[in-house]
């Protein structure tokens, strides 16, 4: 779901570089902080120890922990030619996080000393990440992508005004890109067929789809969000 009014936004801090991309221009406009102090937490540990801190029998723990080894695999098969489409929606804000997490175990278990947070930072904020917005979105889904961008401190997320098929075309030939995440589930209509690593259909750009929430639920994607504490739209 992308829709939706009552927004929690992130709190803001540092500024975000955003590139509004389209046929025929692109407009770069940056993020002025907005004088809020910065979110106080760890980088990553967040996300991983409120999966740790769940119940063994919570059926949410092992799906997380799963859709965090898929996302820490294509960290490792990938690494910067990873891209995240991020639209503000549930599905996206969990995989977002997840990615976070991700990031963060594969930096450790890489690492033969403890990575420190603002290395494992410096990598999530070069992440390529993208969105598609739809002339029907509420301001609010507009306004969550910047702030979450702010608060996790993105240095660039691209906003494409032009077909889906022409965005992704572009981030392979521009940035190289060779994967995305993506928050589709089973019970999305271009689901069907599709599995955790899937490549792209016939006719369309060349890249891998990494789909780490595929088999989640609906009620699983609220789950993680209210256990996790985490801001959504």
């Amino acid at each position: 779901e992308r829709k939706g009014k009552g927004c929690q936004p992130p709190l803001l801090c540092q500024s975000t570089l955003i590139t509004h991309a389209g046929l025929h221009a692109s407009v770069r406009v940056r993020l002025e902080t907005s004088g809020l102090s910065p979110r106080q937490h760890s980088f990553t540990m967040d996300v991983v120890a409120c999966i740790d801190k769940l119940e063994e029998s919570d059926p949410l723990k092992k799906k997380a922990k799963e859709a965090i080894a898929r996302t820490k695999r294509a960290v490792a098969l990938y690494g910067r030619e990873l891209a995240l489409s991020f639209n503000g929606g549930k599905d996206s804000t969990v995989v977002f996080h997840l990615l976070r997490a991700a990031m963060h175990l594969h930096s450790t278990s890489t690492s033969s000393s403890t990575t420190s947070t603002t290395g494992e930072e410096e990598v999530f904020r070069s992440l390529c990440t993208f969105f598609f917005p739809q002339d029907d979105d509420f301001e609010d889904i507009t306004r969550f992508v910047e702030d979450a961008a702010r608060e996790y401190h993105l240095k660039e997320v691209t906003y494409f005004h032009v077909d889906f098929k022409q965005g992704l075309e572009t981030l392979i030939r521009d940035k190289g890109i060779k994967a995305m995440v993506l928050g589709t589930r089973f019970g999305d209509p271009n689901a069907k067929g599709q599995e955790y690593f899937c490549p792209s259909s016939e006719g369309w750009p060349p890249f891998m789809r990494v789909n780490p929430i595929l088999d989640w639920t609906y009620e699983d994607v609220w789950a993680f969000l209210r256990k996790c504490n985490l801001k959504y739209c």
